[in-house]
């Protein structure tokens, strides 16, 4: 079975085993949502498609204000964290997805950079997370899942923490 095809995508000879297979993709960043946009990004693979494929995807900003000063360290230094940040979601996912898991690290604007992954994997799906940005942070960057709910090639989720009401304690 090719990438490409998904679920209800006709098998091609001799694989009609495999018909229901669903291309997944789950954007994860360096913040604490990564945890949850991976684990929700498995549970859904492992109820839905017995076959699918699970891609994790994370983008490496390029433009130096996209990143904290890092005094005396290199880019191949901070490629190499990326990679290994990663590889740690990406074993984490096997864990709890008995399906074909892999990684894709890329560099650049992360919501042109996370579609432009979807289309060329056939994503039946895409996942990722938010913060929901305000202020003057939203006004200067916008929202990168906003920008690609907007313009993916396919279904997107969207993965946030539980809004829990202010309860206060006497």
């Amino acid at each position: 079975m090719s990438v490409g095809e998904g679920p209800n995508k006709p098998a091609r000879d001799g694989e009609g085993d495999r018909e229901d297979v669903a291309v997944l993709v789950a954007a994860i960043d360096t913040s604490s949502l990564a945890s949850l946009v991976v684990e929700t990004a498995s549970r859904f693979a492992r109820r839905a498609w017995p076959h699918a494929q699970l891609h994790l995807v994370h983008v490496f900003r390029t433009a130096r204000f996209d990143r904290r000063a890092q005094a005396g360290v290199k880019t191949d230094e901070l490629l190499a964290d990326a990679r290994a940040y990663l590889e740690h979601y990406v074993r984490m996912a096997r864990r709890l997805f008995p399906g074909e898991v892999s990684g894709h690290l890329v560099q650049g604007d992360p919501a042109g950079e996370i579609i432009e992954r979807a289309q060329s994997l056939a994503a039946d799906w895409l996942m990722l997370g938010t913060k929901d940005p305000q202020g003057l942070e939203r006004l200067l960057l916008g929202s990168v899942a906003e920008k690609v709910a907007k313009a993916a090639p396919c279904s997107v989720m969207i993965v946030r923490k539980k809004r829990r009401p202010y309860v206060k304690l006497t």
